[in-house]
């Protein structure tokens, strides 16, 4: 833009973070930050939820895929804990399936992802029982009627399922992030010219180092504003774009607002 002249640099000691695709595990040797996309809750290196509607067991595997995952099945006490407290937010009498049958050979129970040992399973008292008027019990759910252990029940029963999928990370570099901001001739900020219509997500910070740090953790964040209201607060507002990728948004205002960018550094 004409009004730029030169640009002032700041550098937000934070680690960066260069995203992967969600299909890698989050390793353990290295700095990592894991997320989930929405209705995911984190766990580990992992993300889970439960299906929105209840299906049969064989068809609560598919409404697992169709949302990029798959159906979960716990392999520790923590993470069992875990998906019953996931659960009980979302239905205090819920019922979900697993991942374990024993559809194939009676009696020999097999969970997916649990193969070649001895799978993890946690009944409740009297389970499995295959009987009574409830035979060919052969898969298994976690239930708040059943202490929120596990029970055998028929496939063919209609309950909603736990899925699981892979978190996005981010490895974190050393190298701190840099911004830079627009002055004009004589080395003076510009005050009144911001990236607009592009936040993420705005909130109340204490200045230009902390909503950097903000944005070099948030996911997608490429620049971010500093705007002033009339109280005097700084705004900090998280950009998913940057002024040279959309220059009709990064407009003169008519309040004070400053936009620091790593891309105009090398303007």
């Amino acid at each position: 833009m004409a009004f730029m002249s030169e640009f002032f640099a700041i550098v937000v000691a934070v680690l960066s973070m260069r995203a992967l695709s969600e299909s890698d595990f989050c390793p353990s040797r290295s700095p990592v930050k894991s997320s989930c996309p929405p209705e995911w809750q984190l766990w580990g290196s992992a993300c889970y939820r439960l299906t929105s509607s209840t299906y049969y067991w064989v068809d609560a595997k598919t409404a697992c895929q169709d949302v990029g995952g798959k159906m979960a099945a716990p392999r520790s006490l923590e993470e069992l804990n875990f998906m019953v407290d996931l659960a009980r937010k979302v239905d205090s009498e819920y019922w979900a399936w697993i991942a374990c049958n024993d559809r194939d050979v009676e009696g020999t129970w097999e969970c997916d992802g649990q193969e070649g040992g001895e799978p993890f399973l946690v009944w409740d008292d009297g389970e499995p029982n295959d009987g009574g008027l409830f035979d060919n019990q052969d898969c298994v759910a976690i239930a708040a009627r059943h202490n929120h252990r596990m029970d055998d029940g028929r496939c063919d029963g209609s309950n909603r399922a736990f899925c699981v999928r892979h978190a996005a990370c981010a490895h974190l570099s050393t190298q701190p992030r840099q911004y830079c901001v627009s002055t004009d001739t004589h080395g003076r900020i510009l005050n009144s010219t911001c990236l607009l219509d592009h936040n993420i997500r705005e909130f109340i910070t204490k200045g230009v180092v902390a909503c950097g740090s903000a944005c070099a953790k948030e996911p997608g964040c490429r620049s971010f504003n500093i705007k002033k209201t009339e109280g005097g607060k700084k705004i900090c507002q998280l950009n998913n774009s940057t002024s040279s990728e959309d220059k009709d948004k990064f407009q003169k205002t008519d309040y004070f607002c400053t936009m620091y960018g790593e891309e105009m550094c090398s303007d």
